[in-house]
């Protein structure tokens, strides 16, 4: 028992000789970060300020199916963005929140992240603008017009198989003492989900930008959008937007868009693939930036992903053929959007259509919302060509099917008719259902 209580006092001895005294001459005063420093963080957090401030507000285009005619589906424009994406405003978030928690300094020797292409050129773009360089992680099949787009940002390209991205992009930032984004992970720490009041920067989240919008036109009658439906890549976006509409108490119910070969469908809805990886599920070529299940590690909130599950209403899936046909009749139309932004578009469209059906008392229009990601100028080798849909999407038909789908939605469209239902019986392919 002595032996217990001599040993207690002199750790107590070791505590109080170690700590840094006040003394009669003197107050402890001293700087933890360099003053060099505090300015380059100063001085680079203006300079993404004054990027935000420049972007200002997205345009919103309006979209109404002759066939629901009390429905309208608004797309906001994030491809008028300089680096033309949505992960503009996903990148400026996160490398604002990189620096203002110190892991990116003038010091850092690079910033690594694993990306399809669109974050990899907004996060060029953005490191760029403050002096920091940036190596973008990518698929070694990766379009190259996405290549092209990050390298004129002033990244730098380092190619890897698929599934290997996460892994690498970690490796190499560690090997090179740089940092690891990580967007997937960390995307809920950075992407912001409060209202601005009177407050004079204003809210950057893309929700708050939606209803100050429709606020503001004065011949839309409907200032709260009824849905709000969005894919998830990292799951920063959406999760950020429910949780806006959660906290504020809004009426928008947030839909999950899923592609057809992704698990976060099921992570949604079932709260499955939290301890397997989708190895042997995903197939290829999917949607683009979209999606989950080519990774080789489960679906692990806070590392892998940052879908909030509790804030998503709804989750619905769309096949991936259907997809490519919708951004070929969005094309026609003279939307330059990408397969992203069709797959909103067909989930969009679908919940008009159950909506219609189901004679749901909704007094007003029915007004959904969705996000155009990224332009159809980034996919002219890829999913706007035939020979590559012809191979790429062989098991449901190729050209043959796309035209399949294509049809049936264009009907919808014009009609108010189901374009799944009658898809996934009359069109090529096998289809779980």
């Amino acid at each position: 028992m002595k032996l217990l209580f001599l040993a207690l006092a002199l750790c107590a001895i070791v505590f109080t000789e170690d700590i840094t005294k006040i003394s009669k001459s003197q107050v402890p005063n001293e700087e933890s970060v360099a003053k060099e420093e505090t300015e380059w963080r100063l001085k680079a957090i203006q300079k993404l300020w004054n990027e935000r401030r420049n972007m200002g507000h997205t345009p919103m285009a309006k979209f109404s199916p002759p066939g629901f005619p009390n429905a309208d589906i608004f797309f906001k424009n994030e491809t008028a963005t300089t680096t033309r994406t949505l992960k503009h405003r996903f990148a400026w978030a996160l490398l604002l929140w990189a620096i203002t928690e110190g892991k990116v300094t003038s010091k850092t020797s690079g910033v690594y992240d694993s990306t399809s292409g669109n974050t990899g050129s907004a996060e060029a773009y953005m490191c760029t603008l403050v002096g920091v360089p940036y190596y973008a992680v990518v698929a070694d099949n990766l379009e190259e017009e996405k290549v092209k787009q990050i390298e004129s940002f002033g990244g730098k390209i380092i190619k890897v198989p698929v599934s290997q991205r996460n892994l690498q992009a970690k490796k190499h930032a560690a090997e090179k003492n740089g940092f690891f984004m990580n967007q997937f992970g960390n995307a809920e720490k950075a992407e912001e989900f409060h209202e601005s009041g009177d407050f004079y920067f204003e809210s950057t989240n893309v929700y708050h930008e939606i209803i100050v919008q429709l606020k503001k036109e004065k011949e839309q009658a409907v200032k709260i959008p009824d849905y709000f439906v969005h894919s998830a890549g990292t799951g920063g976006t959406i999760s950020s937007v429910g949780r806006y509409i959660a906290r504020y108490g809004a009426p928008t119910k947030v839909i999950l868009s899923d592609s057809q070969y992704s698990l976060f469908y099921d992570y949604v809805i079932g709260h499955k693939f939290t301890n397997q990886s989708g190895a042997g599920i995903w197939t290829p070529p999917g949607i683009a930036g979209i999606g989950y299940g080519y990774d080789i590690e489960p679906v692990l909130y806070g590392q892998t992903t940052s879908l909030t599950r509790n804030v998503i209403h709804e989750a619905m899936r769309m096949p991936d053929i259907a997809s490519v046909a919708a951004m070929r009749i969005l094309d026609e139309k003279g939307y330059n959007v990408g397969p992203s932004t069709s797959l909103n578009f067909l989930v969009s469209l679908y919940k008009a259509y159950q909506k219609k059906a189901k004679q749901s008392p909704i007094k007003h229009r029915l007004t959904i919302v969705t996000l155009a990601c990224d332009p159809g100028d980034f996919y002219r080798s890829t999913y706007l060509k035939d020979e590559w849909v012809e191979k790429s999407f062989k098991k449901f038909g190729g050209v043959e099917g796309m035209e399949c789908w294509k049809k049936l939605i264009q009907e919808s469209i014009d009609t108010g008719s189901d374009f799944v239902s009658k898809g996934l019986t009359m069109c090529p392919g096998s289809y779980k259902v």
